[in-house]
Parts: structure tokens; C-alpha cells; sequence
């Protein structure tokens, strides 16, 4: 690990969330995190000390299949949370408006720079919260703690 890593640049970076990292490693925090720190990736991979060539083979493969499967769960997780954000900010309106909070999800009218049209309001939303959660799952866990994100 290197410095500036956080849990929830790592959790993005290989698409694992940011529990399964913290539990594999026996860390729960960004505090706990050091420079220069070994940590585990988990990948649900049971066959990987397999001598057998064939059975590395299908390990691999199997490894391979897990990432994606990982990857694909992560992405819907991301999906899921996005949807639910919008729904609960605006009810999916891209026109909804509360005081300089504008559009699909309630950005605040300065971040939108007068673009108030919906693919302005999506790539402005997707960096907004690659910026300060690192994901939706995380902007989603802050909305559900304290009813905004």
C-alpha cells in the first residue's frame, strides 16, 4: 500500500467492498491503514494451492470467473445505490429544485456551472461522488447515516 490509499480508493481500485477488505486485513479504518502495509484481496478463490496443472487450470479460470462475477455484483451494488439516491433526492426528476439544490440528485447549482441538462447532471453526480465517497455504495451508506450525501 502506498500513500494517500484510503479503504475506499482500494475497494474501487479492485472492485471489492470496502468490508470484505477491511475483514480480510483485521483493519476497520482508514487509521488503521500504513504505509508499506501487505494487504489481502480477497477473490473467493478455494483452489489456488492446487499442485495439479489441469486443477490450476480451472483455479484460474475459476479466479477469473470470481473477479467478474465480483466486478459485475460490485457494479450492480453501484447501480442499486445510484438508483436509490436518486429516487430519494428527487424522485428521479431531472427538474426537481430546492433552493440552489437542482435536478436528479439535488446537486447544488454551482457544481452544474448553468448546465442544467440531464447528461451534464450525470457526469457532474459521477464525480461528485467518485470525488468525495468513492463510490455510490459509499455516498449511499453516508444518505442512509445522515439523510443527505
Amino acid at each position: 500500500m502506498k500513500s494517500g490509499d484510503t479503504f475506499a480508493n482500494l475497494s474501487d481500485r479492485y472492485n471489492v467492498f470496502i468490508s470484505v477488505l477491511e475483514r480480510a486485513n483485521n483493519k476497520y479504518g482508514d487509521d488503521d491503514l500504513l504505509v508499506g502495509d501487505h494487504l489481502i484481496i480477497p477473490d473467493n478463490n478455494n483452489d489456488a494451492n492446487d499442485d495439479n496443472s489441469s486443477k490450476q487450470h480451472s483455479s484460474s479460470k475459476k479466479q477469473s470467473q470470481s473477479l467478474l462475477d465480483s466486478q459485475e455484483a460490485w457494479n450492480e451494488a453501484n447501480a442499486e445505490a445510484k438508483a436509490w439516491i436518486s429516487f430519494h433526492e428527487s424522485t428521479d426528476s431531472y427538474t426537481a429544485q430546492n433552493g440552489r439544490y437542482y435536478g436528479r440528485y439535488q446537486l447544488d447549482t454551482a457544481y452544474l456551472n448553468g448546465d442544467y441538462s440531464p447528461a451534464n447532471q450525470e457526469r457532474v453526480a459521477e464525480q461528485y461522488v467518485a470525488d468525495r465517497y468513492g463510490s455510490w455504495v459509499n455516498a449511499k451508506a453516508h444518505w442512509e447515516m445522515y439523510n443527505w450525501y
